[in-house]
């Protein structure tokens, strides 16, 4: 099971687009060692399914202090790794049939 990046809601996954596909949300940090798993029911539950994951990243790292820094280097780098496994998986399995034109072959 992989997500359809090409018919999400303005190019974001939601919490929705991972039932069935990961049980739970990991984010990490390599620049301050922050990290974190979220089980994505319970994200769902607290948040509702059409909750953006950029949009609750910023949320759960807004204390963090490298999110107001003015350089890129010293930037926050918080990632969600297992949303990058799922894009690499979808794209490796070439498009769906639902993401085909109409004609195409």
């Amino acid at each position: 099971m992989t997500l359809q990046f090409g018919r999400l809601r303005d190019g974001a996954v939601t919490f929705s687009d991972l039932i069935g596909k990961l049980d739970h949300l990991e984010i990490v940090c390599a620049k301050c060692d922050r990290h974190g798993r979220y089980a994505v029911r319970r994200l769902i539950e607290r948040y509702g399914g059409g909750m953006k994951i950029p949009d609750w990243k910023a949320e759960i790292t807004g204390d963090c202090p490298r999110r107001q820094s003015p350089g890129l280097a010293d930037a926050c780098a918080a990632q969600c790794p297992g949303l990058l496994k799922l894009a690499i998986a979808d794209a490796s399995e070439g498009p769906s049939e639902h993401g085909r034109r109409r004609g195409a072959r």
